[in-house]
């Protein structure tokens, strides 16, 4: 993982807050639309995309992660692409695509081997960096490098995936501009979420002991 500090801090944006074990109602709405776009509900996905668009349009923190000229790259699933298989990161980034924000979506990465998944891991037992690193490859799909790339994830906790998927993305393409976005950022420092509707960008900053913490 040699360019681990030559990326950080990794930018990320994200429109939404979730609260893994949160008891208010909010909390509890929250993890149900989390549960729902993870799971493919093809209407989630589409008000998301058309909420997104809308968010997009009234605030320019979110134009260094979209547009013509950038490439929508989803974050594989833990376990292996099997045809027809359900692949949150892709149905997310599509529905990018299909209102306007941005061109193509390239599915540049793949995992050489399954992983144990994160969300069904205990905190210390969760796959590191350097095991998300190394399950995964880079198929480049095209001779030209893309300006911008974007890195679509469904929900972003501490963000090892993100980070990892833009360390192989670097690798491939070391002139590229790499960024993340997802949906849903979690917030597991706190019982339950204000508010869950809520722009932000911020960073994945790498630790230099082989972790990363997001701030904020």
């Amino acid at each position: 993982m040699t360019n681990a500090t030559q990326i950080s801090p990794l930018r990320y944006a994200t429109v939404a807050n979730y609260s893994p074990r949160g008891s208010s109602s909010l909390s509890i709405r929250s993890r149900d639309s989390c549960n729902r776009l993870k799971n493919g509900n093809a209407e989630t996905l589409n008000n998301f995309a058309n909420y997104f668009k809308g968010q997009y349009e009234k605030s320019d923190i979110f134009n260094d992660f979209f547009g013509d000229d950038v490439v929508l790259v989803p974050v594989p699933r833990s376990s292996l692409l099997v045809t027809g298989g359900l692949w949150p990161s892709k149905l997310i980034a599509d529905e990018l695509v299909n209102v306007g924000l941005a061109q193509i979506v390239m599915p540049y990465l793949q995992r050489a081997y399954a992983i144990q998944k994160s969300a069904n891991s205990s905190p210390g037992n969760r796959p590191t960096i350097e095991d998300q690193y190394k399950s995964l490859v880079v198929q480049q799909l095209e001779v030209i490098s893309p300006k911008r790339i974007t890195i679509i994830d469904d929900v972003l906790t501490r963000g090892r995936t993100s980070f990892a998927c833009a360390l192989r993305l670097s690798e491939a393409f070391p002139d590229t501009e790499i960024r993340v976005f997802a949906p849903i950022r979690t917030q597991g420092l706190v019982d339950d979420i204000e508010q869950f509707a809520e722009s932000a960008t911020g960073d994945i900053v790498f630790d230099g002991y082989g972790d990363v913490n997001r701030h904020p």
